[in-house]
């Protein structure tokens, strides 16, 4: 099977865009916005405002340096539920996953009972708590009425606790979880769902994998493709029309010849040919920067910044872009701590394992070497490089490393006139230190040596994405 030369199709590709873009009718954009140099998303702490994405709001006071997407209040303060936990309104640093409160200390639940909320005893099998006391489950119970007070099993005041469910019922998003119809307490923001089901990030043993959860699975499992893989067992499983030959941006006409729209507003394409938000901007200008919609100005004539998120990293300033497919939060850079995925973890309370948190650390744990990053934030500079987009079509593990069998979409060196004859690769990845990957979502590779491949971006999209990278590298070998 042979497909045809870059250019060929480049040509190809701009015709059907342009030919689906020629639509008859415009219409006035509602959601266009001045994004400006400094625009963030922002919300109001009390009577003030804070930007989100780098600080939080608990009872009206502002916590800068932790983004509120990441973070728990304890009374006035925000505090990061990975690696700290709140007891009666003080943030301790957490000594282990297992670690809760009891009263204002905390105590690990593999060795220790709370009950009350400030007594601490040493745990045994069949032992409960009925209030600040503690009770044999195979004896006794704990009755509530009139009451609370241990009494002999027989007792009929005994009573079984009954499952909760949420269906179209209103629940409090912060006190409590709704999975599926079910409706469950929240203990703090490491609680998840996994289908009808909640757990952890702190739990052990357990691994939620394509919508269930699964117990008493092996540290080392993983959920890949949808197969849990064990050590020794791999088996599968305008509302207003314009005139004719008239274009509109926003509530206004213009001339696409010599203007761009970017959201509803019109520029000249003498300052730029592309969109960053409202505005328009020169993407070989290295004094600009387009972070999600919101452009910026470097302040140092180097260009050493990269986006993290909406926001822009400055090197050397002490702080840490965590990103996954999902979320990208910036969080101020301590010891010992590194990214998975988005959280930022302390890594001798957790490991990561393909941007999965798990409660054990490991001395010998290598996290991710590097950050994959939206298509459009590794443009212009991987346009020189030999890159390509790849579906994922199939995924396995095999010991340590993830194989993957990616079907070849397309070399982004428009001037490249190699023929592909067999469309199929097949890439071998460190499972533990290499992002995760989905079945039919397509990325940009890098081949770094024959036969080795590197994972670059996010999942892309095969029509917008796609075109733009091919627009901006074209241009810039022109």
């Amino acid at each position: 099977m042979e497909m045809c030369t870059s250019t060929a199709c480049l040509v190809t590709i701009l015709c059907i865009f342009a030919r689906s873009s020629a639509q008859g009718i415009c219409h006035h954009d509602r959601q266009s916005q001045d994004a400006g140099f400094s625009g963030q998303m922002e919300g109001n702490c009390g009577n003030v405002p804070y930007k989100i994405s780098r600080s939080s709001c608990c009872n009206g006071n502002i916590t800068l340096g932790l983004s509120q997407m990441v973070a728990n209040c304890c009374g006035s303060a925000a505090y990061n539920p990975l690696n700290e936990i709140c007891c009666n309104n003080n943030i301790l640093t957490l000594s282990s996953t297992q670690a809760k409160c009891c009263g204002s200390v905390t105590y690990l639940t593999r060795t220790h009972l709370c009950c009350g909320g400030n007594k601490i005893y040493t745990l045994k099998e069949n032992l409960s708590c009925c209030g600040n006391k503690t009770f044999d489950k195979t004896t006794h119970c704990c009755c509530t009425a009139p009451k609370l007070e241990v009494k002999p099993k027989h007792e009929t005041c005994c009573q079984k606790a009954t499952d909760l469910k949420c269906g179209s019922n209103p629940y409090n998003p912060h006190e409590q979880i709704c999975c599926s119809g079910k409706l469950y307490k929240r203990a703090s923001a490491l609680t998840k769902c996994c289908g009808e089901d909640f757990y952890s990030l702190s739990d052990d043993n357990v691994l939620c994998c394509n919508g269930i959860l699964k117990h008493n699975v092996s540290e080392q499992s993983e959920c890949v493709g949808g197969v849990i893989y064990t050590p020794g067992n791999t088996t599968c499983q305008m509302s207003v029309r314009p005139r004719l030959g008239e274009h509109c941006c926003g509530g206004q006409t213009f001339n696409p010849h010599t203007h761009i729209c970017c959201n509803g507003h019109s520029h000249n394409k003498k300052n730029g040919n592309f969109c960053c938000g409202s505005e328009v901007y020169d993407h070989h200008n290295q004094s600009l920067r387009c972070c999600s919609g919101h452009l910026y100005k470097l302040t140092n004539s180097s260009g050493e910044a990269e986006c993290c998120g909406n926001l822009l990293l400055q090197y050397n300033n002490n702080q840490t872009c965590c990103s996954s497919s999902t979320n990208t939060v910036m969080y101020d850079t301590k010891q010992n701590h590194s990214c998975c995925g988005h959280y930022y973890y302390n890594t001798s309370l957790w490991s990561c394992c393909a941007e999965h948190l798990k409660p054990t650390p490991k001395p010998n744990n290598s996290p991710a070497k590097y950050r994959i990053k939206p298509l459009m934030d590794l443009i212009p500079k991987m346009c020189n490089k030999k890159v390509f987009f790849g579906k994922v079509e199939s995924v396995a593990l095999e010991n340590d490393q993830r194989l993957v069998v990616l079907k070849f979409v397309w070399q982004v060196n428009v001037k490249s006139e190699k023929i592909i004859k067999d469309p199929w690769l097949h890439v071998s990845l460190d499972h533990c230190s290499s992002p995760a990957t989905e079945n039919g979502m397509t990325y940009l590779w890098e081949e770094i040596h024959n036969g080795e491949y590197k994972l670059l971006s996010h999942p892309v999209d095969l029509t917008s994405d796609i075109q733009m990278f091919y627009s901006v590298c074209y241009q810039k070998k022109r």
